[in-house]
C-alpha cells in the first residue's frame, strides 16, 4: 500500500509539471496573438505612410516583403505552439487516468483491510461468545 501512495506522489507530481508546462505554452500563445496584433498595426501605419508620401511608398514594397515573412514566421510559431499544446492536453488527461487509476488502488486496498479487519472482530466475537456460551452451559 505504501508503494501506491508513493507512485500516487509521483503521478500527481508528473500531473502538476504538465499543467506548468501547458499554463507556459498559453502564455506563449497569448504573447505571440499579442505580438501578431502589433505587427498588424505596424503594417497599417506602415501602408498610411505610405499613401501619404512617395518617398515612402516607394521604400513600402521592400518592407510589406519583409512584413510578410515576419507574419509567416509568426503564424508559423503559434502553429507549434498549438500543435504542443495540444500534445500536453492530451498527455494531461493521460496523466488524470493514471493518477485516478491509484487512487481507485488505493481505495480498494483500504477497503480489503476494513473488510479484513471487520471480519477479524467478528470471529473475535464469535469466539468470545462460544466460550461465554460453553462456561453457561457447564455451570
Amino acid at each position: 500500500m505504501k508503494a501506491l501512495r508513493t507512485l500516487l506522489k509521483l503521478a500527481g507530481r508528473d500531473l502538476e509539471i504538465l499543467r506548468r508546462a501547458l499554463a507556459n505554452q498559453i502564455a506563449r500563445d497569448s504573447e505571440i496573438k499579442q505580438r501578431i496584433a502589433g505587427h498588424e498595426q505596424t503594417i497599417i501605419s506602415e501602408q498610411r505612410l505610405a499613401q501619404r508620401d512617395y518617398e515612402s511608398a516607394r521604400a513600402y514594397g521592400g518592407y510589406a516583403v519583409a512584413a510578410i515573412q515576419v507574419r509567416r514566421a509568426l503564424a508559423g510559431e503559434r502553429v507549434l505552439i498549438n500543435h504542443e499544446i495540444e500534445r500536453l492536453r492530451t498527455l494531461i488527461t493521460e496523466a488524470h487516468i493514471e493518477t485516478r487509476k491509484f487512487e481507485r488502488l488505493i481505495e480498494l486496498e483500504e477497503a480489503r483491510e476494513k473488510a479484513k479487519c471487520e471480519k477479524r472482530e467478528n470471529a473475535e466475537l464469535d469466539e468470545f461468545a462460544t466460550m461465554r456460551f460453553a462456561k453457561g452451559v457447564g455451570e
